[in-house]
């Protein structure tokens, strides 16, 4: 769907993520399923189908995957007025079962990963009220720049950010490296999300209390720490105090694949807060609720899963 501006905009990737359909061990002649995935668009479709007002800035390939991928995003809610067909691949992910879990394959050096930067940032981000950016885009070799020039413009404009860490250790030489990545954003956000995964990759504990590290001494923000089926932590930050620090379970569900679960967190409590909620505790539920229904069903978004997690929340 293209139209006009909207109150949020959501930057970062779009992926091709194959999935094997008999959930075991791949092998010769084992099937595949692909869906459109990568952590932006995702985030984009759950708040779009939850009701929030979104835009996506991403990129897709101008391959067979790429096209299709970009008429199935123009189909659905989400705004793709700034969704960019490159002349380059569609990056590929893998969803692999493995004895000990799971672990993602990608394809993406070469590819159109990421996002295409505007040209004049300041004009691009005024017609919206949030810019909220993916950190698997803050690496310099994806989008540094253009994700400091977003970022830098949505502040002079008084358009609020938004920041999912996102962190992956195969993006980053260590973690000094990647939490001075994070030191030339986070200061600028008023909403940040991180899974205890992504603080272990910036070399903090992964709790609340490393997420705090991260922000700086002065930080106002609102802040949510996941850690898969364990509670969620979510957090008022003002002026570097806690002021108010609750958790909150997600729904026990029967889980068909992990992929999502961040994402769709992310983009439900975007959704929230655009129709006016502001607990946290009641922020928490809500990503709570979605991000447990995104492990249900195989892929990362599914239009139906939006309605699973309402039943999800209903019953907490």
């Amino acid at each position: 769907m293209t139209q006009g501006g909207r109150k949020t905009l959501v930057a970062g990737d779009t992926t091709v993520d194959l999935y094997p359909t008999n959930g075991g061990a791949l092998a010769v002649g084992s099937r595949l399923e692909w869906h459109v995935g990568g952590t932006a668009t995702n985030a984009a479709r759950w708040m779009a189908a939850l009701g929030g007002d979104v835009g996506l800035l991403t990129n897709v390939g101008d391959d067979t995957v790429g096209r299709a991928a970009a008429r199935h995003l123009a189909a659905g809610p989400v705004d793709t007025e700034h969704v960019t067909r490159v002349d380059a691949t569609s990056p590929l992910t893998m969803y692999v079962p493995t004895a000990d879990g799971v672990r993602w394959e990608a394809w993406v050096a070469g590819s159109c990963y990421g996002f295409t930067p505007p040209d004049d940032p300041a004009s691009f981000v005024a017609p919206y009220e949030r810019v909220h950016v993916e950190g698997v885009t803050l690496p310099a070799e994806v989008n540094r720049t253009g994700v400091h020039r977003l970022v830098e413009a949505a502040v002079e404009s008084d358009v609020r950010v938004s920041f999912d860490l996102n962190g992956r250790p195969n993006q980053w030489a260590g973690a000094e490296s990647y939490r001075s990545a994070l030191g030339e954003v986070l200061p600028h956000c008023d909403l940040v999300f991180a899974g205890a995964e992504d603080l272990a990759v910036a070399g903090v504990d992964p709790t609340p209390a490393g997420l705090l590290e991260l922000l700086p001494p002065d930080a106002t923000a609102t802040a949510f720490v996941t850690d898969g089926a364990a509670e969620t932590t979510a957090m008022t930050v003002v002026d570097g105090e806690v002021t108010e620090r609750v958790t909150a379970s997600p729904p026990a569900v029967t889980v068909a694949t992990a992929a999502g679960a961040g994402d769709a967190f992310a983009g439900a409590v975007l959704a929230a807060r655009d129709h006016g909620t502001a607990d946290v505790g009641a922020l928490a539920a809500i990503g709570n609720a979605a991000g447990a229904a995104a492990v249900t069903t195989v892929g990362p978004f599914d239009p139906d899963a939006p309605a699973t997690a309402a039943r999800l929340l209903r019953r907490s």
